[in-house]
């Protein structure tokens, strides 16, 4: 298992959302190129981002910001956040991202889903996010009717076998995890999935890479890293052990 920073760009910098409130943002860089080339130089062997702008908009509204960090990183970059036409999928794609996040367009546009699939293979990562065990959309400003796990086990038969699930109530929050319920969503997928979503310590780490196969490949961490509950380098030791 892998520990993969995040970075959340919000009006061009680096922040932090409680439980995916617009309303409660913690701005933590100025310059999220910076932070990123600050979580590779820590030994990152993945970035996480998520273009929240994007998000709530339906537009990749921080490309130039994202492309400057893929230029500025030789590290695996995976963006989120508004991807949801094959016209932003090939902009993301010619400036360089390895991973593509696919989000809303999961529930509102299975067709383009299925384009994306065709298109970018095992580029493509389904970005589940969920609260109460129902999938949120829209940057998690709307509920939805479908179960995640529901969702989760349709995946493989999608042609996607990359995974990053957040559980919302907690994201930000640095509750803690539920790290047998991500093993039990592994179940589900039928393939290692990334966690993220309240990481708040290096207890959590090590359960996480504790679950049974398929287990856990990644565990996203924001606001745990930023504030100093670990540095990556110590997480980064959590999840090789």
């Amino acid at each position: 298992m892998i520990l993969v920073p995040a970075i959340d760009i919000l009006d061009g910098r680096a922040v932090r959302l409680k439980k995916g409130d617009y309303n409660q943002v913690t701005v933590y860089n100025e310059d999220p190129v910076a932070q990123a080339r600050s979580f590779a130089e820590a030994g990152a062997e993945r970035i996480h981002i998520v273009d929240l702008d994007g998000a709530r908009d339906g537009s990749p509204t921080n490309i130039d910001i994202i492309s400057a960090i893929v230029r500025d990183v030789d590290i695996v970059v995976e963006v989120g956040g508004g991807i949801r036409s094959m016209e932003t999928l090939e902009r993301y794609l010619a400036v360089g991202v390895q991973r593509l996040v696919l989000g809303s367009a999961l529930i509102r546009d299975p067709e383009f889903c299925a384009h994306a699939v065709e298109r970018a293979g095992e580029k493509i990562v389904a970005g589940v996010d969920a609260k109460d065990g129902m999938v949120a959309i829209e940057g998690w400003l709307d509920g939805t009717e479908t179960p995640a796990a529901d969702l989760v086990a349709e995946l493989k038969e999608r042609g996607i076998v990359n995974l990053v699930y957040t559980d919302i109530a907690r994201d930000g929050m640095q509750y803690g995890i539920d790290a047998e319920a991500y093993g039990r969503l592994a179940q589900v997928a039928g393939f290692p999935i990334t966690a993220s979503g309240g990481i708040a310590t290096l207890d959590d780490l090590r359960a996480l890479a504790a679950q049974p196969a398929p287990g856990i490949e990644g565990a996203i961490a924001g606001r745990a890293i930023y504030e100093g509950a670990f540095t990556v380098e110590e997480g980064i030791e959590a999840c090789k052990n």
